[in-house]
């Protein structure tokens, strides 16, 4: 695993930083929750970097008036995402979806409106529908670099007004009854999202309730699987996001498992396959052969054999002789790989096979 040096730290998650964290534990793959860096320090035991953070959204105590403070591996921070202008999304795009006070990584399936999606998350199967002001272009922080770059907002010129030209300042007061309102916050990276809300009274300035979840066609997406069907198997254990391993589905279990034979992996004693109980959320069928007509591009997500393992990851390099190198997000690790041991990055949603849209280099 490649270690975030020094010179990373002092530039990006220094004492004070705007940073967004990572989740190791279970059910949290995915998410990226608001944080203050307080401090840093190299770790005894090994070259890593720990990195002292505070949550902005998450608590210590039950009444909320603690924010919990963490120290964790420099490889889980990475910079706040710069706030960009509210964008209409398409069908299958990969978004992040603001949801229980952190931003979890997801894919459109269904645009319902001009302002609704329907998101379908990878780890839970679960879709949701979100309105565009919870929603935001999925990217990765891959070595110091934004993928792809976000749209920065244009700049307004400043104008030099004489005293004679500066308009009469007007204040505007609006006044809301009781209902439903959209509101909007100064906090950052939500500084382009309306927020629906309900008007309690006016005391000053309006008072709101705030509706903090999209609640509206939650759905969890449930696979069937048959005896002796060849599948791919994910992993959720450190390390192992983003891996599929080949297997063999050997029965079906109670509340929605499996009995599953690696084609790869043996048990300790190295006598048999190793057979293993999975959750139906972490297996898929083995994915259409895709045949490419062309070469990969940067940028590109693709999958990579490696170990008799399928890797997800994106292609970083194009070389010569039809090699790429390709980085893998679990492990900030970069790797080169000949054509014929990659192939199409595909998402089984819903019962079919989604190529996601290529990332662009906006």
């Amino acid at each position: 695993m490649a270690n975030i040096d020094a010179d990373m730290i002092a530039q990006y998650f220094y004492k004070g930083a705007k940073v967004e964290i990572s989740s190791k534990d279970e059910g949290f793959q995915g998410s990226w929750f608001a944080g203050t860096v307080l401090g840093y320090r190299k770790w005894k035991r090994s070259s890593c970097m720990k990195v002292l953070v505070r949550y902005k959204t998450l608590m210590k105590d039950k009444e909320g008036t603690r924010r919990l403070k963490e120290e964790l591996d420099a490889m889980q921070l990475r910079p706040a995402l710069p706030s960009e202008n509210r964008r209409r999304f398409e069908s299958y795009e990969e978004v992040d979806a603001y949801y229980h006070d952190g931003w979890w990584a997801g894919i459109i399936t269904e645009v319902l409106g001009e302002d609704k999606y329907m998101v379908f998350f990878r780890d839970s199967r679960e879709q949701r529908c979100f309105k565009a002001a919870r929603l935001r272009r999925h990217r990765e922080w891959v070595y110091g670099k934004w993928v792809p770059p976000p749209l920065m907002q244009p700049k307004v010129e400043e104008v030099s007004m004489s005293t004679e030209e500066k308009p009469k300042k007007e204040t505007i007061d609006n006044n809301f009854s009781q209902g439903e309102v959209e509101v909007n916050t100064d906090e950052d990276g939500f500084q382009e999202g309306w927020f629906d809300a309900d008007v309690v009274k006016k005391s000053g300035a309006t008072d709101v309730s705030m509706a903090t979840e999209v609640k509206p066609n939650e759905e969890i997406i449930v696979n069937n699987f048959s005896p002796r069907a060849p599948v791919e198997v994910s992993s959720d254990e450190d390390g192992f996001e983003g891996a599929w391993f080949p297997a063999t589905i050997v029965k079906e279990l109670d509340k929605g498992k499996y009995l599953i034979e690696y084609q790869t992996l043996r048990n300790d004693n190295d006598t048999e396959f190793l057979r293993e109980e999975v959750d139906s959320l972490h297996i898929r069928p083995c994915p259409p052969d895709i045949e490419l007509l062309d070469r990969f591009e940067v940028l590109e997500e693709v999958e990579a054999l490696y170990k008799d393992v399928w890797w997800v990851g994106v292609v970083s390099k194009v070389r010569k002789n039809d090699e790429y190198n390709v980085y893998f997000k679990s492990t900030n690790e970069e790797m080169g790989f000949k054509h014929s041991d990659l192939r199409v990055h595909q998402e089984w949603i819903n019962g079919k096979w989604i190529f996601p849209p290529k990332a662009q280099n906006l």
